[in-house]
């Protein structure tokens, strides 16, 4: 015997998957999945072993190396995984149970006993259960007790800290320990070779009754109807004669096992027995293997105790008690758990967890038999249990061994049906096609273990499907965007023509029929839950019934077209749902059909857009806010996307590019190496040229597109969520590359003079809401000034101070359509010469036409009523501030001022000065700073006294006198200026025009 034991801090994984050339009953390799998802640096060793078991290939050694385990297999072939260290950084420790049964450690021998020494009539002692770990992380191993004669714990002194799996090979197999994501072990049994096998208990406990009574014939049947029937079995039973008066008569008892590989065959030359910790072998015969589940275990009164199918790899062994006449009991397991030991021809020995309890059940109760309900078929075994009602057609209590006489008692309802039996196998000839369920009619006589009879009549039912052609059509929902009541809902319909049904009476039965829609979502590997995820019914009003408009409620079945029930979107995710559709009537069955439902989100891009005020070209335009976050510019994503209601406020945004940077662990001079989205979710970029000099290439993040993600939940369901991917590009709000924001009308200078450059350039925002809007590039310190204005007071005059003239002193004529308005009277209008000319004067001036004398205004009458109206305000003319509604009513209805607003632009006039106050004004916000120089100092020195411009722009022109002829060109000096707009971005816009300064 030498037994291995081997500890390490990493996985031995791979044994969840190291079986030989057989089919596993147990699903490895979703341990294989579990294990790989919590040590994705073993992912491709185990990849790798996996691909060697699928070929048929076993574990032949497992042994600790340095940082991990090497794996050997049968082909030879050595697979090492590492990568965990232990918590001391050294190998895993190595435990074996040595040739004399004792725990070693390490090739060094403790005083620890692995096996049991005191095994009955010469049999092997039972092997110790395998090491644990302890709350304090010390490995703590199991000893044989002598004077207990059991297995105590010891806890050693050697640490276990970090250790998340370990592995026992012992009494043929290896048992993997692997922990689990609460920190427990879990175990998995694993054949050692390719021709070992594996046998384990279904159960951690496993309850294995058999049932015993006291033989009482005449004590229990003390009707007449009661002893009739005890004679009509002991009749058909002869072997009752033989059985005494108080006898104790046991039946039943089957151990249940599961064996691995699915290939090995388990026949009656194997052998059992039930062995206990101590070493004990009990007097209990095991014996009849048969694969599956056997009658008696299935059938608990009548209903199914436990789920299981032969190709689920599960055998029933029958069970056997030895009887102690002395004792008058049966052999048990001694309220102890028992290992179930398994030898097959080879001599290969395998056992069991100690999980096996076998007790004796008393019956006190008489035999009973009621009717159950089966599903149609054209022959029925009506005491095995219906696979669809879990029911048998025959229920019977506390019987004995089967012992029973079945008649059909009902000669109508045997010609109706063409009913026959054979023992309890029902024949039914004539079943009708168009009916869901009939009734048969038995005569049953029953044993009981107690020896009392039973003679009863039952009904049993035996339903049937409606054999249609068609079903549940799949369908494909997209969650509705549209509210419904305050909800985001929609009805999901199936047609009744679906399922073709071929007569009235079928559909009619359809229609009646309690329906029930149950839904599973699917999970990833396509496999249903136990339970469904909703349900639906007819009975709770949720699963309706409607016309072929889908709205109106269906009456009967003539107008019986859809049926469906209305999915709210906020109780699902999107994912593939197994739809399990059931039509009863009763307990019979109508039309039972499945479908699949795929639920999806609607598209993302139909959902969200960006802000198309701020979108060019399909990519977001941020201008952000850039005194929030020093050296930054941060920006609300969300303050860009319109999102429906349905979407939760609750967004969270990822730089793409800066992901697919870590993914491919790029360099950190990459521009993905920085993550635009900061901690409170913003955009957050630097600001151009932030450190200066200093500023890294991948520092300059404006002006370039980036990928952003956000990820919204829908409909209020934090397990629904759905990404948007969009495209950002961060720029300033006044920065354009060509500077075409920025206008220069000509600048003109004079010798001698001082030349202020800013009051004739000029600029408008190039992005955002200001768009186009004037950006002041310069500020100004405010104060009061002097300007000449227009004296609408003093025209100028003719030579005779008369009429008032024009620029070219040339009098200004009336036009004749006016002449009315400046005051000629009609007879004078209308007795006007064809070459009659009058000219507005500086007074009113009297005329005489044909006769009539009429009075024209002159400017100043004209003045004296805009004068009431009107004047200068800060430099502006304009109304006069303080007007009254009436005054501006007198004023829109003078003549006088339709006058002077018709000819003041005819006449020269004399200037005055105004004071001009002008408020402070900074720059706007946006601009950081404003700076000029020559684009040629040398040659500007030629003409202005200082090389260097001031940040107001000015700058001082040489005088004629100190400037060499031979300079100039036509007497001018043209000299070109750069302009520079610092932004508060970092973003720099150059801006270059020709200066002229001439006499």
């Amino acid at each position: 015997m030498n037994k291995k034991f081997l500890s390490a801090i990493l996985f031995g994984a791979l044994m969840v998957s190291s079986t030989g050339t057989f089919v596993s009953c147990k699903d490895y390799d979703d341990d294989i999945e579990n294990l790989q998802g919590q040590i994705n640096s073993n992912k491709d060793a185990i990849a790798a072993l996996q691909k060697l078991v699928g070929e048929g290939k076993w574990v032949t050694n497992i042994s600790p190396v340095e940082n991990g385990f090497a794996v050997t297999m049968s082909d030879g072939t050595t697979t090492s995984i590492t990568g965990i260290k232990g918590a001391d950084g050294k190998d895993g420790t190595e435990w074996t149970i040595g040739e004399d049964g004792f725990w070693y450690k390490d090739g060094e021998k403790t005083t620890s006993q692995a096996i049991a020494k005191d095994g009955e009539d010469g049999k092997p002692g039972a092997t110790a259960p395998s090491p644990k770990i302890d709350a304090n992380g010390m490995w703590v191993v199991y000893e044989w007790d002598a004077v207990k004669g059991e297995f105590v714990e010891k806890t050693t002194e050697i640490s276990a800290q970090g250790t998340s799996a370990y592995v026992v090979k012992k009494d043929g197999v290896y048992v993997l320990h692997i922990a689990d994501e609460t920190g427990k072990f879990q175990e998995v049994t694993l054949p050692a070779t390719s021709d070992a096998f594996v046998v384990e208990a279904p159960a951690a406990v496993v309850k294995v009754k058999f049932q015993t009574a006291k033989w009482q014939p005449a004590v229990k049947n003390t009707t007449e109807k009661a002893k009739k029937a005890y004679k009509t079995l002991t009749e058909k039973f002869t072997d009752l004669a033989g059985i005494a008066a108080n006898a104790i008569v046991k039946q039943g008892g089957e151990l249940p096992i599961l064996v691995n590989p699915a290939n090995v065959e388990l026949t009656d030359k194997f052998d059992f027995s039930l062995q206990l910790a101590k070493g004990k072998v009990l007097d209990i015969a095991l014996s009849n293997p048969v694969k599956g589940i056997a009658d008696d275990w299935k059938v608990n009164n009548g209903s199914m105790s436990r789920a299981a199918k032969t190709e689920d790899c599960l055998w029933t062994l029958d069970v056997e008690p030895a009887y102690n006449e002395k004792d008058k009991k049966y052999a048990t397991t001694e309220n102890e758990e028992a290992s179930l030991v398994v030898e097959n021809e080879k001599g290969t020995v395998v056992k069991t967890a100690f999980a096996y309890q076998v007790s004796a059940d008393d019956v006190n109760e008489n035999v009973d038999v009621n009717a159950g309900t089966v599903t149609y078929a054209p022959t029925i075994d009506l005491t095995a249990v219906d696979a669809k009602t879990e029911k048998a057609g025959i229920i019977y209590a506390n019987e004995y061994k089967g012992k029973a006489i079945v008649k059909l008692r009902d000669q109508l309802n045997i010609e109706q049906y063409g009913l026959s039996l054979d023992g309890n196998v029902l024949t039914i000839a004539n079943m009708p096609a168009n009916v869901s369920g009939i009734t048969v009619k038995l005569n049953v006589i029953a044993l009981g273990l107690n020896g009392s009879a039973v003679d009863k009549d039952i009904d049993v039912t035996v339903n049937q499907d409606i054999q249609v052609a068609g079903g549940l059509e799949d369908k494909n929902v997209t969650l509705s965007t549209e509210k419904v009541s305050g909800a985001y809902t929609q009805n999901v319909l199936w047609d009744v023509a679906d399922f073709q049904f071929t007569t009235a009476t079928q559909k009619d039965a359809f229609f009646k029929a309690g329906k029930t829609m149950s839904v599973y979502l699917l999970d990833e590997n396509g496999d249903k839950p136990e339970t469904a995820t909703y349900t639906y019914t007819t009975d709770d009003n949720n699963l309706a019934q409607y016309k072929s408009d889908g709205k109106a409620t269906a009456t009967s079945y003539s107008d019986f077209a859809k049926f469906g029930f209305s999915l709210n979107a906020a109780n699902y995710v999107p994912g593939t749902y197994a739809i399990v559709f059931e039509a009863t009537d009763g307990a019979a069955t109508i039309v039972k059909s499945e479908a699949t439902m795929i639920v999806s989100n609607p598209k993302a891009e139909d959902i969200f857009k960006l802000v198309p005020d701020f979108t060019t070209a399909n990519v977001l335009q941020v201008i952000g806010d850039y005194t929030t976050v020093n050296n930054k510019v941060v920006y609300d994503l969300e303050d860009g996307i319109l999102a429906p209601d349905f979407a939760g406020s609750d967004v969270t945004y990822i730089d793409l590019d800066h992901k697919a940077w870590e993914e491919a662990m790029g360099a950190d001079t990459e521009m993905g190496a920085i993550d635009w989205i900061d901690d409170q979710g913003r955009l957050s970029v630097y600001q151009n040229a932030w450190n200066g000099d200093d500023t890294k290439a991948n520092e300059y993040m404006l002006n370039k597109e980036r990928n952003i993600r956000a990820t919204y939940t829908l409909y209020g369901n934090a397990e629904n969520t759905i990404d948007y991917d969009f495209k950002v590009i961060v720029k300033s709000s006044v920065y354009t590359a060509d500077g075409s924001n920025v206008t220069v009308k000509a600048i003109t200078g004079a010798f001698g003079k001082e030349v202020n450059m800013t009051s004739n350039i000029s600029a408008v925002y190039a992005l955002g809401i200001n768009k186009g809007k004037a950006l002041t590039l310069f500020g100004n310190a405010g104060g009061s000034t002097q300007k000449d204005v227009t004296d609408y007071d003093a025209p100028k005059k003719d030579a005779a101070d008369k009429y008032v003239v024009n620029a070219d002193a040339t009098p200004i004529e009336i036009a004749k359509a006016d002449l009315i308005k400046f005051g000629m009277t009609v007879d004078a209008y209308t007795a006007l010469g064809a070459d009659d000319k009058f000219f507005l004067t500086v007074e009113n001036n009297d005329v005489t036409v044909g006769g009539k004398n009429s009075t024209l205004k002159g400017w100043e009458t004209i003045m004296t009523e805009v004068n009431k109206y009107y004047t200068y305000n800060n430099g502006t003319w304009g109304d006069k501030s303080d007007l009254s509604a009436d005054e501006k009513a007198a004023r829109d209805a003078s003549a006088e001022v339709a006058l002077f607003k018709a000819y003041k632009d005819k006449l020269a006039y004399d200037t005055k000065k105004e004071t001009v106050t002008t408020q402070a004004k900074p720059a706007s916000d946006e601009i950081k700073s404003v700076t000029f120089a020559w684009d040629d100092a040398k040659l500007a020195e030629k003409f202005v006294t200082s090389t260097t411009i001031g940040t107001d722009g000015k700058f001082t022109a040489k005088a004629e006198a100190d400037i060499k002829a031979s300079d100039l060109v036509n007497g001018k000096a043209e000299l070109k200026v750069n302009m520079k707009v610092t932004d508060k971005w970092g973003m720099v816009m150059t801006k270059t025009y020709t200066v002229t300064i001439k006499k």
